[in-house]
């Protein structure tokens, strides 16, 4: 069984991965496509980080 501390750090972890993988996504769309700077190598990571870390969330939300 797990316990209330290790289920609020879990979920502190899980809010601060998809705050900072949010982050990062809303950095490399502003430069892809307001300022003309496309780094589609850095896009293209950072939308799989974002899906990544949903996934994740929502099978850790759905097992309990």
């Amino acid at each position: 069984m797990k316990t209330q501390s290790t289920s609020k750090k879990e979920r502190t972890s899980n809010f601060a991965f998809i705050f900072c993988t949010s982050l990062g996504l809303g950095y490399t769309l502003v430069n892809h496509f307001i300022l003309d700077k496309p780094r589609t190598e850095t896009l293209i990571v950072m939308i799989c980080l974002f899906v990544i870390s949903i996934a994740s969330w929502q099978r850790k939300k759905n097992m309990k």
